[in-house]
């Protein structure tokens, strides 16, 4: 079936002519004119997985502000054109071409990167233009700290990821019969912002908490092409429950060693590639028991129960033949949100978004309440308390299985692949 075209640019390094300076009209001038939103995602590089999450979030973002919703009611039916810039997989080359796309067009929102490091790079730089950003899946905790007006970040930080790897994994001592200080516990990590952040805040939650931490060590990401060492280093440290901090290609390396070495721990990791289809694409079948834990699952109880969401949703799994992954969710969540910001100020302003995103709470805004949390975001640090969902593959995909009061599944024995009483 010949696929309806979309309003929606990629802009690379090389194709940066795809917006002119002459672009730059003022606010409002021509009902025509589309609504654009600037997104930047890593289309290249080592990670361009999460830049091919981010477009399929795009593009089902403009199927539904344009054809099911009718554009910006309060803006005369204008329709939304989605741009997203390639920031590569590399922090150090990211400002650039996010700088110069913000000069050479007028935007009215920025649907961050779900990358910590090149969101912390795009900071300033969003702040020089005054233009509202809101940050997707990207979770670092200094994203909030940093003093800016203009960034609002979403997701859960590794704060409130830790306590539900924590409680996920007393709740599935109480179901083996076994203590949770008898757990031995191994914690790997990236070493780039996302997973030094992740890992310190796993190791000193978990350490504070009671549990037996017995392996702590991160891998270089470059480097990392070989992950027989670091397991074999686990076996020997007789860890029997995995904390990764990883991304995809990391976690298929630890996992296929895992398999050749007849390694079978419990692995709860702390998102990224571990609620990704790559992951099923590496893995196959094998992929059913692992869990982890994130700031977005597919079928979390939130997204459930939006029918505005599932909508997306279906229509998602329809184009691309797979659910919403862990980086598209809150990428989507944010479009979203900017939308219902730009409805509530009437305007396509980039000042007048920001103050209509500062009053947005999980009450006013249907979005916010498929995000798992509560309230608005921080009127001081832009941060919205994002809670986190322990998930597990389950048919060779991701499903909630804890916090309980919002599980869509059963918790089932990695091993067995049968319930856990």
């Amino acid at each position: 079936m010949k696929r309806k075209l979309l309003a929606f640019s990629v802009m690379c390094l090389v194709a940066v002519s795809v917006l002119t300076a002459a672009g730059r009209q003022s606010a409002g001038s021509d009902s025509s004119e589309p609504v654009r939103f600037l997104m930047s995602a890593m289309m290249s590089g080592p990670n361009a997985e999460s830049g091919r999450q981010v477009r399929m979030a795009a593009e089902t973002g403009t199927w539904y502000i344009n054809e099911v919703l009718g554009g910006f009611k309060s803006l005369g039916g204008r329709k939304v054109e989605m741009v997203i810039v390639d920031s590569t997989s590399d922090a150090a080359q990211a400002a650039a071409p996010f700088e110069q796309a913000l000069s050479r067009n007028k935007f009215s929102v920025i649907i961050g990167n779900p990358n910590s490091s090149i969101t912390l790079v795009n900071q300033p730089i969003a702040e020089q233009f005054q233009i509202p950003q809101i940050t997707s899946a990207s979770a670092n905790v200094r994203i909030s700290q940093g003093g800016f007006k203009y960034t609002f970040q979403l997701n859960a930080t590794p704060v409130k990821v830790t306590p539900v790897q924590m409680d996920f994994l007393e709740y599935y001592a109480s179901l083996i019969g076994k203590p949770k200080s008898e757990l031995r516990l191994g914690v790997i990590y990236a070493d780039d912002a996302w997973g030094t952040d992740q890992g310190k805040s796993t190791r000193d939650q978990f350490s504070s908490g009671g549990y037996n931490i017995v392996f702590d060590q991160s891998y270089n990401i470059p480097t990392f092409t070989d992950a027989t060492p670091l397991v074999t280093a686990l076996m020997n440290a007789r860890v029997d429950v995995l904390l990764p901090s990883s991304y995809p290609s990391d976690l298929s390396l630890i996992f296929t060693a895992m398999g050749a070495l007849n390694y079978m721990p419990l692995v709860v990791g702390g998102g990224a590639g571990m609620t990704w289809p790559s992951l099923y694409a590496d893995l196959g079948e094998a992929v059913n028991g692992i869990t982890s834990v994130d700031g977005w699952v597919w079928d979390q109880k939130g997204a459930r129960e939006s029918q505005g969401w599932q909508q997306m949703n279906a229509w998602y799994e329809r184009q691309f033949g797979e659910f919403i992954p862990g980086q598209a969710g809150p990428t989507l969540i944010s479009i979203m949100i900017a939308y219902d910001a730009i409805e509530k100020a009437g305007s396509d302003d980039p000042n007048k978004i920001r103050d209509a995103i500062r009053t947005l709470n999980d009450t006013n805004c249907e979005w916010l309440k498929v995000q798992l949390g509560s309230g608005g975001f921080d009127p001081v640090t832009g941060q919205f308390i994002g809670e986190a969902v322990a998930m597990q593959w389950q048919n060779n995909r991701p499903s909630a299985v804890f916090p309980l009061g919002i599980a869509a599944k059963k918790l089932l024995d990695p091993l067995t692949k049968r319930p856990l009483n």
